[in-house]
């Protein structure tokens, strides 16, 4: 086997117990790197089409990439991934921390997932070997006591990718967590996982990740190290992403009051209360993911004042920020810090939830639920406490909480009257805390990837940055050019960055056909008009402005090489790729 790879994938079937594992062919990993990538491939080639998201014919993936777990800079991402129960089609999500390369150390490149067991179960993961062991003792708690009592019973060094309780009850916005603070977040695997009752996986090891070239390694991390630098990597590094969340209200990039807000005009206070020096002041301590020179992470110091948390808690991300913040009129940053700290432990999308409360919110404005309906919670934008009140009903599924907890999409329909007017979905998937008028690229992007709604899938370059298991950071603060030179040195396959390109082309066009088998078309998709400006706003930094959507769309199907008529991969652009068999299934 090439460098990079372990050379093992495992395979557990949870309904019967069995575990085996497999040597699979250089071709997969040359063809599709690693991540989502293989884990497309094998989803595609062995997935029915209808398999039911949330039942035993759900195969549930865990992968790493070939630079995860060596000393290329920013390897430390694993990828989840399965189809998705809260869109229909196919999911992914990826988390940095700590576990990624521990799951390489532990003798595996990935871990497919079939079957349902019959009572709670983790996995657990050694030089190597693999064992199904019982985890009933841990079914009902939260991320960070499931960690704390695997630890102690395995080890201090074990690393554990969990669900919380959020998975457990099926929440369709649920994630899977590890390190206390990164998470798998998006798609609602958490709910995956928690429908075949695995708890956790453990990874436990010590094998070391072969290198082609090890000299040519620390060469090039020499030179990319001196590669890093400008404004996003001082950012990032004094602040973490949730340094931008101030800037980025007044810009108008952070959406505001559900997408209905003028961002400086509506969440004035919150861009003040929220600069990165008020974020910066509650925290304790950085906290790196592994070995990263960033370190844009930070565990947080005790609140006290309008709320009580012991130190411990995570920073919360820039996403956090603004989906507990200006999209619900939030200006209190105590408040965000609990939110996501209630995030982390339940197991929640803080995108998904934060999106949930501001819908909950404008429902109630608007008179379509009341205090019946919420339990005396007086939800007015803006009021922090009742904010945290329902997220804690939501983390339980608790009354309203429990309507909340599959998304804005499915509680519009169980809500009824004009409540889908109030859904910022896309696909079913809740949209991410950046207008697509301030960047354009998005627009597509959130409408026609396999994944809608996401804000990192921007073109093919970062599928093979994804696949590879490097944080996407490292692509923005000056390495985007050294992901070729990494994979060259590491495998020993001397691809150009062109050769590259066309493999993320490959991956991306395959997640997309894995859609369109099940009957999901992003052309039918419905992009609400708050997201692009339809009516476009009267007044701020993006009065009159709206997304040419016909335009946008037409130029990313045309440079993609799909059928403008169908949007599905021309025969002659699937067969360019090496996907005949796609091919076949769409033409045929």
């Amino acid at each position: 086997m090439s460098g990079g790879y372990m050379g093992r994938i495992l395979r557990v079937n949870l309904s019967t117990g069995e575990t085996k594992i497999e040597q699979p062919e250089e071709k997969l990993y040359q063809d599709y790197i690693g991540g989502y990538g293989i884990g497309g491939r094998i989803l595609y080639s062995e997935m029915k089409p209808g398999a039911d998201p949330l039942g035993p014919d759900n195969i549930l993936g865990f992968a790493t990439g070939p630079l995860t777990g060596t000393s290329a800079l920013f390897g430390s991402r694993y990828t989840v991934f399965a189809k998705s129960p809260l869109t229909g089609g196919w999911g992914d999500s990826n988390s940095g921390g700590e576990f990624g390369p521990a799951m390489k150390f532990s003798g595996f490149d990935a871990v497919l997932l079939s079957g349902v067991s019959s009572k709670p179960v983790y996995l657990l993961l050694e030089s190597g070997r693999a064992s199904l062991r019982d985890a009933s003792h841990l079914w009902g708690k939260d991320s960070n006591e499931t960690e704390d009592i695997l630890m102690e019973e395995l080890g201090k060094k074990v690393q554990v990718a969990c669900i919380g309780p959020s998975g457990e009850k099926l929440q369709l916005i649920s994630c899977v967590m590890n390190n206390k603070g990164r998470a798998a977040a998006r798609s609602g695997l958490g709910a995956v996982m928690g429908s075949k009752r695995l708890k956790a996986i453990v990874a436990k090891g010590s094998m070391s990740v072969p290198v082609a070239d090890s000299v040519g390694l620390t060469q090039v991390r020499r030179e990319a190290l001196k590669a890093l630098g400008g404004p996003m990597y001082d950012a990032l590094k004094r602040y973490g992403t949730g340094g931008f969340a101030s800037g980025l209200i007044m810009s108008g990039d952070s959406p505001t009051k559900n997408w209905g807000g003028i961002g400086p005009i509506d969440s004035a206070s919150a861009a003040e209360n929220f600069q990165g020096d008020n974020l910066r002041s509650r925290e304790a301590k950085k906290y790196a993911c592994w070995r990263c020179p960033i370190a844009c992470g930070g565990i947080m110091k005790a609140v006290d004042g309008d709320y009580q948390l012991e130190a411990g808690a995570h920073k919360p991300e820039y996403e956090t920020m603004a989906a507990f913040g200006s999209i619900c009129m939030n200006d209190n940053l105590d408040a965000i810090i609990i939110a996501n700290d209630i995030c982390n432990r339940y197991g929640l999308d803080t995108i998904s939830a934060g999106v949930a409360i501001a819908f909950a919110m404008e429902c109630y404005e608007n008179g379509l639920i009341d205090k019946r309906d919420t339990d005396g919670i007086e939800l007015r934008w803006g009021n922090h406490r009742a904010m945290i009140a329902m997220l804690e009903k939501l983390a339980k599924r608790e009354g309203l909480g429990d309507v909340l907890a599959d998304g804005v999409k499915k509680a519009a329909e169980k809500i009824g009257k004009n409540a889908g007017d109030y859904a910022i979905h896309i696909g079913g998937q809740e949209v991410p805390m950046h207008d697509p008028r301030t960047r354009p690229n998005t627009y597509p992007v959130y409408q026609v990837d396999a994944t809608p709604a996401r804000h990192m899938q921007l073109d093919d370059n970062r599928h093979v940055w994804n696949a590879s298991g490097l944080c996407v950071f490292g692509y923005l603060t000056g390495n985007e050019a050294f992901v070729a030179n990494y994979l060259s040195v590491v495998t020993g396959w001397d691809r150009s960055p062109e050769e590259l390109q066309k493999i993320g082309e490959r991956i991306h066009n395959l997640r997309h056909a894995f859609n369109l088998r099940e009957g999901i078309n992003p052309k039918d998709r419905v992009v609400p008009g708050r997201v692009v400006g339809n009516p476009p706003p009267t007044a701020g930094p993006l009065a009159g402005m709206s997304v040419d959507i016909e335009g946008m769309l037409a130029a990313y199907v045309a440079q993609k090489g799909w059928d403008p008529a169908t949007f599905k991969p021309t025969r002659d652009k699937l067969m360019e790729l090496g996907l005949d068999d796609v091919a076949e299934d769409l033409w045929s």
